[in-house]
């Protein structure tokens, strides 16, 4: 599975690049609503990608108790959930709805899933 890492580092380039690009280009007041969501999804691919790529190459740099494939799945599962909370916060702030609620609300649901994917595994 560390074949992939190549295009996890492509993929990450290329949603850093959209980003810049969104940010830099778009104005917000006349976008219209696909702008948003291709942002969200960039930004998803964004912090999946760099933080499955940066925990993966921790863990086996420091850590060598398990094997290559054990820490992909695992580095990129744990970042696809961090990645899911950032997409669903970014989410909560383009459509102007962040309250301590639904914050509350977006971390118990992202670690109910969570826990639910730990639990399927067993």
């Amino acid at each position: 599975m560390h074949r992939l890492l190549p295009f996890s580092f492509l993929i990450f380039c290329a949603s850093l690049f959209g980003l810049a690009w969104i940010i830099v280009r778009i104005d917000p007041k006349s976008a219209p609503w696909y702008i948003f969501a291709i942002f969200v999804l960039l930004l998803f691919l964004t912090v999946f990608c760099l933080l499955g790529l940066a925990m993966y190459f921790a863990r086996t740099r420091l850590y060598k108790r398990y094997s290559a494939n054990w820490y992909f799945y695992t580095s990129f599962k744990m970042a696809f959930f961090v990645a899911l909370f950032v997409a669903i916060v970014a989410t909560l702030t383009i459509i102007q709805l962040v309250t301590l609620l639904n914050v509350a609300l977006t971390i118990l649901a992202v670690s109910l899933l969570a826990f639910w994917s730990y639990l399927g595994k067993s």
